[in-house]
């Protein structure tokens, strides 16, 4: 991973790089909730026991490393992203999401396609999970969630660094 693992402004510039292209952001920044929600859901089905504890699922223990990374990242933003995380496992455990397997997976396939169409046609560059697989499975949840602060306008100077970085970038 680049820099500092616990570098947020480094974090979010190495998925940045991969995503500056408009119209590749919003793909994303539908696709990437889509693909969170049905691997979650497809990894709920996964009976875990940890400690004795039934009831578990490979949902709810992936979740755990998640939080914890988005909380050392930046803990009020990694809170949120935790608190999202715990209301996506309760929904699943209260089965408020009505999914079949077909379902999820036709959704999770038809959401990759279209981050690769993303890619492909409008951000004209190969996808940052070719680079670094791990780095972007866990960071593309939380990098989406900054662009939504962003278009909030939290996070300004965050925000103005990371555009810095892309222009850098492309100047080279």
């Amino acid at each position: 991973m680049p820099g500092n693992l616990l570098d947020l402004r480094a974090q979010l510039r190495f998925y940045k790089l991969y995503h500056f292209q408009p119209v590749n952001v919003a793909i994303h920044s539908v696709f990437i909730p889509t693909i969170l929600a049905m691997s979650a859901a497809l990894l709920h089905r996964v009976p875990i026991t940890f400690l004795g504890i039934q009831g578990l699922t490979l949902t709810h223990i992936l979740s755990v490393p998640y939080c914890a990374f988005y909380c050392a990242l930046c803990l009020p933003t990694g809170l949120l992203a935790s608190a999202i995380l715990v209301l996506l496992n309760i929904a699943l455990d209260k089965q408020w999401i009505h999914t079949s397997l077909q379902q999820e997976w036709t959704v999770f396939t038809a959401a990759w396609i279209a981050q690769f169409i993303g890619h492909g046609v409008f951000e004209k560059r190969r996808p940052a999970l070719l680079d670094n697989l791990v780095q972007s499975l866990v960071l593309a949840p939380y990098f989406i969630m900054f662009e939504l602060l962003f278009q909030f306008g939290f996070y300004e100077d965050l925000h103005q660094q990371l555009r810095s970085d892309v222009r850098t970038y492309k100047a080279q």
